[in-house]
């Protein structure tokens, strides 16, 4: 297996190079690798689906920040419709991979004890995402996510109000056993808080699913980043692949590996350690 490197999308290769004979060691990872990020792709695409969902909330909320009248009703019925698809979806990712979790350390007490103190330290550090965790459970009660809405117009200008209420939360449910929310709490601003919650989903998150279920994808992102950087450095117009077979030999292919492998996990921005 030869490290190459092609001009083209990976659907439409319209030029190759080879470069060196992969080493032993290299081969080794290769074959180590592959199968780790293959799985990695198939389960931590759960996290592109989330960034799709914020992506699609945020992108209405742009929309409504426009001159003009809009009918308020249809306007909550599509937020409510966005947010609570997004709600759902996080609560997804967490017991999915939870369940993988003790499904696979159900026995192993240093490697429980080591997610719980991750877990709680981002929920320690970040009270949106310590809220949230909770909201969620809230919204089972209360049905709908959104809470208070208003559009307001001025001649210069179009802004959105969507706030809590902790007091009103509270009357729903006593039980924010992460947040510890209290009516002190008073107006929040729905918005920020769900945009920094994402945030931690993304990076913070996917970095403790990462070191618990997916450590090798660490070594795997470094060993392919290094074979891009050789290539690019030889040719910058270039994207690594391996080939593998001889260059005559009918069977000789691109193998398309990763070149940044968290930027194309959708991850780029995840904390590894």
């Amino acid at each position: 297996m030869k490290l190459a490197g092609y001009i083209g999308d990976g659907r439409t290769v319209k030029e190759t190079h080879d470069f060196r004979d992969l080493t032993a060691e290299e081969l080794k990872q290769q074959a180590l690798y592959k199968s780790v990020v293959a799985e990695a792709r198939n389960r931590l695409a759960l996290f592109r689906v989330l960034d799709e969902n914020h992506r699609d909330w945020s992108e209405f909320l742009q929309s409504l920040l426009h001159p003009g009248p809009l009918d308020d009703e249809a306007v909550v019925l599509q937020l409510e419709r966005r947010l609570l698809n997004y709600l759902t979806c996080a609560h997804h990712i967490r017991q999915h991979f939870e369940a993988s979790f003790q499904q696979r350390f159900r026995t192993d007490s240093s490697e429980q004890k080591k997610y719980k103190m991750l877990l709680d330290g981002l929920t320690q550090a970040s009270w949106p995402f310590a809220f949230f965790l909770d909201y969620r459970n809230c919204v089972q009660h209360q049905g709908l996510a959104l809470g208070f809405f208003k559009r307001k117009l001025s001649p210069t200008a179009v802004s959105l109000e969507i706030t809590l209420n902790a007091a009103e939360l509270l009357n729903t449910t006593k039980d924010w056993p992460r947040s510890k929310l209290a009516a002190s709490k008073g107006i929040m601003e729905l918005v920020p808080l769900l945009r920094e919650f994402h945030t931690q989903m993304m990076q913070k998150y996917s970095g403790i699913v990462i070191q618990t279920l997916f450590a090798e994808l660490i070594p795997a992102s470094d060993f392919y980043k290094k074979l891009a950087a050789e290539v690019t450095q030889k040719d910058p117009r270039l994207t690594m692949a391996l080939r593998s077979g001889e260059p005559t030999a009918v069977d000789n292919k691109l193998v398309f590996v990763p070149n940044d492998l968290f930027a194309e996990l959708g991850l780029a921005g995840v904390v590894r350690k």
